[in-house]
């Protein structure tokens, strides 16, 4: 096509546009297939002890646990205040805590507690690529007179979303 200064004007090629368009798209599909790579979850970690099977087993103290998503909470409503424990979860998971005052609201994420193996709890969540393991009995290991102790507490919900 020429103008009227007899200059030819380039039109877009129609070969072209598709080719462009279809580079883009790809490129943007390739970003989106890869970015499932960004929140990979972690399936291992360093092994923790096993289950104290051996253990003296105390009372269960009415502290309700709430699972929410991959958050464990509870509050300690009881009198006592716990010092450096371990959190058992279902007898298989740990997690080793500072402790805890009466009063005191808790949350640990889900994902922190492992195995004797090193398999570390299947939490859940949004971009969890394994189904959520529920929560069933929760323990706490402690020491009162010199003596480690497992103390339960009360599961009351699972939420999974």
């Amino acid at each position: 096509m020429w103008d009227d200064r007899r200059v030819k004007i380039k039109q877009p090629n129609s070969a072209r546009v598709l080719l462009l368009v279809s580079l883009l798209f790809s490129g943007a599909l390739m970003t989106l297939m890869g970015g499932c790579q960004l929140f990979n979850e972690q399936l291992t970690a360093p092994a923790h002890s096993a289950y104290p099977e051996e253990i003296t087993l105390g009372e269960v103290f009415d502290v309700q646990v709430f699972r929410d998503v991959s958050l464990l909470k509870f509050t300690n409503t009881t009198t006592r205040d716990f010092g450096p424990s371990v959190i058992w979860l279902n007898k298989r998971f740990s997690l080793p805590i500072p402790g805890f005052d009466s009063g005191d609201t808790v949350e640990l994420d889900l994902r922190h507690f492992v195995d004797e193996f090193g398999d570390v709890y299947r939490a859940g969540g949004f971009f969890a690529q394994r189904t959520p393991a529920p929560v069933v009995l929760v323990q706490i290991e402690t020491v009162e007179n010199e003596s480690p102790i497992l103390h339960g507490f009360v599961v009351v919900e699972n939420k999974y979303n």
